[in-house]
């Protein structure tokens, strides 16, 4: 297979068309997009700024629904044309009608909406290759602005254990930074785009995550590696292909004995290894509380969001117990039954299948690496739910980049040979 990729975020116009009146350059509305998606988890009060990233989410969402209007013929794409997606955010605000906190659930699910229209937005308007350039440029600067910020804020002695936050609030959103920014990087880096640049950005992002002590992050990034190896192997040919498969298997037997014959020992182990305990810092005693209120109400839940904002329920004794003020149970599957019953985690699994299908057959059918990363990123997320709240939430970035990364249509998988890899599919009706 032909591997190529263009060499930069250039497009086959000079303009592009915001309305249907009023024109901005191409490299101005990359360089807006570049700044959202290195800025929009940033921790503002670093300026001074009281919740800044509301105003920067506020922004782009306008942005995103101005272009559908200025749009319609597009609508079908950002709204119906992956359903079981845009289910997610219907299911939040439907959820108000029994919810405990009803306003709550449904401004909070609006919200949800419009983070992943904007996400199909991205999509459609900059086309993938130049989404995933543009990713990179902002995740680029990311590393920059965090390394930064160590050094003249010093944020890192906030943290008990010496952790790098860089320029976000907490160690886990600079390290699943870092990890977006190692995918990016090694998908550019293989098919040979920039490799000076993008060779020294993986570097950095491996060791900025490795500062950040996020051992989320870390697995998660291991693990969206993993299909990038996988194409790399299976491009080499089918005898090289079945020899490592061949080595794996043997390999892979060896090690399960192993495991099986020193389980409990391997597992203190590696929790000792990455600093956590048998409790997986507090996490079983968050998901024990979630597991009680489920079964409380099993099949349609309490609401979106209505666990953390209801005087109802428990959280203030959840707060107390675990000793921190969270507002997730640190599980998306937990998250969702607890909001949505049996109910949501069935829309929840479907969304999830579609999703891994539809990156899948473009992994399959594309060009080049850069086509991979969407299932890179699928995989990146398979670790990240289990440990984290990366989606079915409103502002999430792993949830806007679910909806921008995952192909929108059917259609435009099966005619992305066809297709220019800058196109701009949202201008073309």
């Amino acid at each position: 297979m032909a591997m190529h990729i263009s060499s930069g975020l250039e497009h086959s116009g000079p303009v592009q068309r915001m309305s249907g009146t009023y024109e901005l350059p191409v490299g101005y509305v990359d360089a807006l997009a570049a700044v959202f998606l290195c800025v929009c988890y940033a921790d503002s009060s670093l300026l001074g700024i009281v919740s800044g990233e509301r105003y920067v989410w506020f922004a782009v969402d306008i942005a995103a629904l101005l272009t559908i209007l200025a749009r319609l013929s597009r609508f079908h794409d950002c709204l119906i044309a992956n359903p079981w997606l845009t289910a997610w955010p219907m299911l939040a605000m439907v959820s108000a009608l029994w919810s405990v906190t009803p306003a709550v659930s449904f401004y909070h699910g609006l919200q949800l909406l419009m983070t992943i229209v904007a996400g199909y937005v991205f999509q459609l308007y900059f086309g993938q290759s130049r989404l995933l350039k543009i990713l990179f440029c902002a995740l680029i600067a990311a590393q920059i602005l965090s390394v930064s910020s160590e050094f003249v804020f010093h944020r890192s002695v906030t943290d008990a254990g010496n952790a790098w936050f860089g320029i976000y609030t907490h160690k886990n959103v600079l390290g699943s930074m870092m990890a977006l920014s190692a995918l990016c990087a090694a998908c550019l880096f293989m098919d040979g785009w920039k490799r000076p640049i993008t060779g020294a950005s993986f570097v950095g992002s491996l060791t900025i995550l490795y500062l950040s002590h996020s051992t989320t992050a870390q697995v998660a990034t291991f693990v969206g590696l993993s299909p990038l190896i996988v194409f790399a192997i299976w491009r080499r040919g089918r005898l090289f292909t079945g020899f490592v498969i061949g080595l794996a298997i043997s390999l892979g037997s060896v090690v399960l004995v192993y495991i099986v014959v020193h389980s409990d020992a391997i597992s203190q182990q590696f929790l000792s290894d990455v600093g956590k305990d048998r409790t997986l810092s507090g996490r079983t005693l968050l998901w024990q509380f979630a597991s009680d209120q489920f079964w409380r109400e099993p099949w349609f839940g309490i609401g979106y969001k209505a666990y953390w904002e209801s005087s109802s329920t428990p959280f203030a004794y959840l707060q107390f117990a675990i000793g921190q003020k969270l507002w997730f149970f640190h599980n998306n599957f937990y998250d969702v039954a607890v909001a949505f019953g049996a109910v949501g985690l069935i829309f929840f699994f479907l969304g999830l299948a579609a999703c891994f299908k539809r990156a899948c057959v473009t992994a399959f059918n594309g060009r080049s690496y850069a086509d991979a990363l969407p299932l890179s990123f699928f995989f990146y997320l398979a670790v990240s739910i289990n440990l984290e709240n990366a989606l079915f939430q409103n502002h999430s970035f792993s949830q806007f980049l679910l909806a921008a990364l995952i192909p929108v249509t059917v259609k435009h998988i099966r005619s992305r040979v066809s297709k220019s890899q800058d196109g701009n599919y949202l201008s073309s009706t």
